[in-house]
């Protein structure tokens, strides 16, 4: 006969969840300055992460444990595998010296404000790699909502492989319109302190976390719950990746590397994730825009005005067509392209068609072009104002996001963006993903 235990284990297990033992920072060590924004943000303002070290100085903190994207196309003096290198050898440092310490297994309970919003709420818990894909047209039960650029993962894998802990910015959203499972929690935990309770730096906001042990009723109660959500009874879809895609996809790319000789209880099958309900009134969709470096401020306007000129021509025989004006930025000049297109037709769609195409063009042409991915309009502004291209997107709507993944698979790559970039998940918990314990 099957216990309590086992039944719940079995449960997570059919929904892809593992209940982590976590690590944090041990009591003595300043939580103001521990977590810091994650990696894949502010890839073209270098001062952001120069400063953020000069916060941090020499203090214990989630900076000394990750590593900035910017610095993978920007190494400077120190080259990216000497980073990986420190990166590795503060997690042992970290874990011997006992700065971060092991808990009981269990979840957080996660409340974040941040200078938009006053509450987002989100649970931190293991997801099973082996349940995730990121191919278009999959029925796992984590899927990947945005097309994943294969080269980003060997670069972020070789800081993974001889990683000892996980620190995670993964948010997986669920579509919980009646806030059966994360919502519920709260009145768990309303009564108790927080584990953790700190201002987070460079204008992130504030988080506070509590902790939810393994066996207690309202966790097992909130794993009832997603087992019953609709998007997993009619389509098998539990977790769509909201952020973080490229760190699940090196995850599973470091899991796929080692399983042969791991073994399937292995710690690096999981990915420590935090769970997000899309209802939540904390939580906006951002469009994620454009900026090109590397060319002329004549080239990138008229390239690009014929190529949506072109594209709208060829749409005038659609039944219905949809004028949008697209702003674009070059210096301190703002243009207002227009855009013809079909109903249903995704501007971020059409957008990263046009780079794809002109980018090679511009490369044939001598131009060292280059493309990031932009947080917030302002920075758009700001960085066409020092010589790039800047092209603003139109919001989108998270209402609809759970019916576009199951009718349409993936979007193109670089669609959305949930909230600003300091809105973004800050570090704070890490998951060992090594067999050796301490």
């Amino acid at each position: 006969m099957k216990t309590a235990e086992s039944k719940f284990e079995n449960r997570c297990a059919m929904l892809g969840l593992s209940i982590p033992e976590l690590y944090l920072p041990a009591e003595n060590v300043d939580v103001a300055l521990w977590p810091v924004v994650a990696c894949d943000q502010y890839t073209s303002q270098p001062e952001y992460w120069q400063q953020t070290e000069a916060i941090v100085a020499d203090n214990p903190s989630t900076l000394k444990l990750i590593l900035p994207e910017l610095y993978l196309d920007h190494p400077g003096e120190t080259s990216v595998e000497s980073r990986i290198k420190t990166v590795n050898q503060a997690m042992n440092n970290y874990l011997e010296q006992g700065i971060i310490r092991k808990q009981q297994p269990g979840c957080i309970l996660l409340d974040r404000q941040t200078p938009l919003h006053p509450s987002r709420k989100g649970l931190i818990i293991a997801v099973d790699l082996e349940q995730y894909d990121f191919t278009p047209g999959n029925k796992k039960l984590i899927r990947a909502t945005e097309g994943t650029v294969l080269e980003r993962i060997p670069p972020r894998q070789a800081i993974r492989r001889n990683a000892s802990l996980e620190l995670p910015h993964v948010q997986l959203l669920i579509d919980d319109p009646q806030k059966t499972v994360i919502e519920p929690l709260w009145s768990s935990v309303s009564s108790d302190k927080p584990l953790y309770n700190t201002e987070l730096m460079q204008g992130g906001g504030h988080i506070r976390g509590w902790f939810i042990d393994k066996h207690a009723a309202a966790l097992r109660a909130a794993v009832d719950a997603l087992a019953a959500l609709p998007t997993y009874l009619s389509d098998n879809l539990l977790f769509a990746v909201g952020d973080g895609n490229h760190s699940l996809a090196t995850a599973q790319a470091h899991w796929n590397e080692i399983k042969a000789e791991a073994g399937d209880d292995h710690p690096a099958r999981y990915a420590l994730v935090e769970i997000i309900n899309i209802h939540d009134e904390g939580l906006e969709f951002e469009p994620i825009h454009r900026a090109i470096f590397g060319i002329e401020t004549d080239d990138f306007l008229s390239s690009t005005a014929k190529w949506l000129t072109d594209f709208s021509k060829h749409e005038q025989g659609s039944a219905e067509l949809i004028q949008e004006i697209l702003p674009v930025f070059a210096g301190s000049n703002k243009t207002e392209l227009k855009l013809a297109k079909a109903p249903g037709q995704l501007t971020a769609a059409i957008v990263q068609q046009m780079l794809d195409e002109l980018v090679p063009i511009w490369r044939g042409n001598g131009m060292n072009v280059r493309i990031d991915y932009i947080h917030g309009n302002q920075t758009v502004i700001d960085l066409a104002a020092k010589g790039a291209g800047g092209i603003i997107l139109p919001p989108f709507a998270k209402s609809t996001f759970f019916e576009a993944i199951m009718r349409d698979g993936i979007l193109p790559r670089k669609t959305f963006s949930m909230g600003e970039a300091f809105e973004k998940r800050y570090y704070f918990e890490a998951r060992r993903i090594v067999r050796n314990e301490t």
